[in-house]
Order: C-alpha cells, then sequence, then structure tokens
C-alpha cells in the first residue's frame, strides 16, 4: 500500500464517532496546529493508536508501545493506550513526552482497570492485531492506519503537531514534510481574504449610504478573535513542552549529581540550585496552563 506522507488539515474541522471516547464524546472540533482538550478526547481517549501509527509511518519507522489490561473477570485483553518510542528511548503521545517505556507504563497505570501488560516494542501492524477485537474489522500492516481517506491528513497532521511540539519534526521523512509553519497564515486568507483598495476615479458617485452587515462583520471579527486566541494556545502546548523537557534535564540533571560521592559544599549548593529551579520552572508551568484555560474559556463563548 502506498500513501501520499504530505497530506495535511488547514482548516478546523468536526470530526463525528460511531463510539464514545472514554471521556464521553461522540464528536470533536479539531483546530490546525492546536493541541486542546478536542484534539486529547480523540487521540488520547479514543484513537491513540492511530496517533502513534501515524507517527511511525512519518519517521520512518519508529516502533509503538501498547499497554493492554485484562479487566477484573474478563476473558480477554483490551487496549488501554498506545505512545511511539523515540530512537533515545522516549515515549509520545497526544498528552506530552515520557522519559521512558517505563515512566509512560508508571503513568497510566492507575487510570487502567484491570491487570496492564505492556507490549514494546512493536510496529504498527503488531499493534493493531493487540488491539482488534474479536468481531472487528481487521487491518494489517504499518500502514493500516490510513484505510480511511478523510481521516488520514488529519492524522499526518497531528503526528507532526506532535512532534514539532517536542522538537522532533526534524525527524520526518523528507515525503512527510508541510509548510506546517505557515497553516495559520493561509488560514487567516481563507478566514479574511485580502481586498484590493477601490480605485476612487473609477468609483460612480453616488449619495447613497453603505450599510454593513453588522452580523457579518461581527462574525468575521470573532472568528479573528479564535484564530489569535488558538494560535495564542498553540505557543503555549510549545511552552508547555519546552517546560516540561527542561524539568526532565534538570532530574537528570540532579540524579548525576547525587552519584558524586564527594559531598563537598559546592556541590550540595549546586544540587539545591537545581532543585530550585525545577520548583520554578513547575510553577511556570502551572502559570501558562492556568492562562491557557483563560484563554479557551474565552474562545468557548465567542
Amino acid at each position: 500500500m502506498s500513501m501520499r506522507l504530505d497530506q495535511d488539515l488547514t482548516n478546523p474541522t468536526t470530526i463525528r464517532m460511531g463510539t464514545r471516547t472514554a471521556d464521553g464524546r461522540t464528536e470533536v472540533r479539531l483546530t490546525p496546529c492546536l493541541i486542546d482538550a478536542e484534539a486529547q478526547s480523540l487521540y488520547g481517549y479514543h484513537s491513540c493508536h492511530y496517533l502513534a501509527s501515524a507517527i511511525s509511518g512519518m519517521t520512518g519507522g519508529w516502533p509503538l508501545v501498547t499497554l493492554m489490561a485484562r479487566p477484573p473477570g474478563g476473558q480477554r485483553d483490551l487496549h488501554a493506550h498506545t505512545g511511539t518510542i523515540t530512537p533515545d528511548g522516549r515515549v509520545l503521545d497526544i498528552w506530552g513526552e515520557y522519559s521512558s517505556i517505563e515512566a509512560f507504563r508508571a503513568r497510566w497505570e492507575p487510570q487502567i482497570n484491570g491487570q496492564v501488560t505492556t507490549h514494546a516494542p512493536i510496529t504498527p501492524g503488531q499493534a493493531v492485531e493487540l488491539v482488534t477485537q474479536p468481531g472487528e474489522t481487521k487491518r494489517h500492516g504499518d500502514l493500516w492506519w490510513a484505510h480511511n481517506p478523510g481521516m488520514t491528513p488529519i492524522h499526518q497532521h497531528f503526528a507532526r503537531t506532535v512532534l514539532r511540539r517536542h522538537g522532533l519534526n526534524h525527524h520526518l521523512r523528507p515525503e512527510a514534510r508541510t509548510g506546517i509553519d505557515h497553516i495559520w497564515v493561509e488560514t487567516r486568507k481563507n478566514i479574511v481574504p485580502e481586498q484590493s483598495t477601490p480605485d476612487a476615479t473609477a468609483a460612480p458617485k453616488s449619495t447613497a449610504t453603505t450599510t454593513f452587515s453588522g452580523g457579518s462583520v461581527m462574525s468575521t471579527l470573532a472568528e479573528q478573535a479564535r484564530h489569535a486566541l488558538s494560535l495564542a494556545n498553540e505557543k503555549a502546548t510549545y511552552v508547555q513542552g519546552a517546560l516540561q523537557q527542561a524539568r526532565l534535564d534538570l532530574d537528570d540533571i540532579i540524579a548525576q549529581l547525587s552519584q558524586v560521592t564527594d559531598t563537598a559544599e559546592t556541590v550540595m549548593q549546586a544540587t539545591a540550585i537545581y532543585m530550585q529551579a525545577k520548583d520554578n520552572l513547575e510553577a511556570l508551568q502551572g502559570l501558562v496552563s492556568t492562562a491557557a484555560a483563560a484563554t479557551d474559556l474565552h474562545a468557548g463563548v465567542l
């Protein structure tokens, strides 16, 4: 099966699902470049294996990790969650980044009902065989996630968005790269088309008064506001990702310093400063999260 890897999502779109997400939705509204509650509902509580497989396909074959769970009294394992393993052993999903497969499991196991089994590293084709339950349509091969032409561009888009969020988009295969940084420019053109300045000398003289439709003007302004808020929240997700990565790096630094047998005051002082820096980063993450939630709330009332 061959497929173009440069397909993309350039406008907000509504997805209606045949089965509910784990957080109870049957419909989500997806916005290009924005990982918000809607995208997290689809790719965190419903179609995580699609996203993980898309990332794999677009990076040249990164392996996956799939968590399966046997509910109490159950007869078979059920799919719990799937992520993509990076070349340095980290795991990605729509929610963020985990330092290892073990950290990925530790994060999600408390929320899973049943005995958890980790399958890793596996291919997308192996993952879909694990996930598919009796009576469901069987899909095969590492490009199984592209069976629906209407959804394939969306999976590809959010695969790029996740990679970009974590500074990993340079791992995209050349044929999978698009002008993702220009998406919002093109979207803005669709929302507010550029208009040429009328030629005053060519305009007929008239005493009539031109009346603008308040509804259409306000609609355009609202779209502009939603666009600005979405772009702000997109940037906020990148800030959150950078802060999270910085915290992980500080954890590594502190762990390395703890192995130094020399208890010199300078080493102890450095460790204390790094720990304080980590606490400060956590506070910054909280501030960014609060601000993003506020803009989300405002966007919802526009």
